[in-house]
């Protein structure tokens, strides 16, 4: 795994993550079936808004689900190694203007939604 692949996730990130996944890919996906199989069965498929968005639901699930299953696989948990490279997940310390700043750089996963 190159260090470019690598998310680094905290522990509570990355379980946060986890039950994401687990929720999409079993209860909501399964939700998401039912509401396109009852709107199949009003008919005409053409003028059903309601399947369409079911299907448009489903297609933004399914992707979600590909994003947080890739992320997963090259997660490491922790802060990366100060190897001389800012990178998400580590404590910067910035001089400017002669005022000191200290930075917590993150990613979206990192952050609580």
């Amino acid at each position: 795994m190159t260090q470019t692949n690598v998310t680094w996730l905290t522990q509570e990130a990355y379980d946060r993550l986890q039950a994401e996944l687990e929720n999409l890919s079993g209860p909501a996906r399964q939700e998401i079936t039912e509401r396109i199989a009852a709107a199949r069965d009003e008919g005409d498929l053409k003028e059903n808004g309601g399947y369409h968005a079911a299907r448009e639901e489903q297609a933004k699930n399914e992707a979600r689900i590909r994003e947080l299953t890739e992320k997963l696989r090259n997660v490491r948990i922790g802060t990366p190694a100060d190897d001389g490279v800012v990178e998400a997940g580590m404590i910067v310390t910035v001089e400017l203007f002669g005022d000191e700043m200290v930075f917590l750089l993150g990613s979206r996963e990192i952050a609580e939604t």
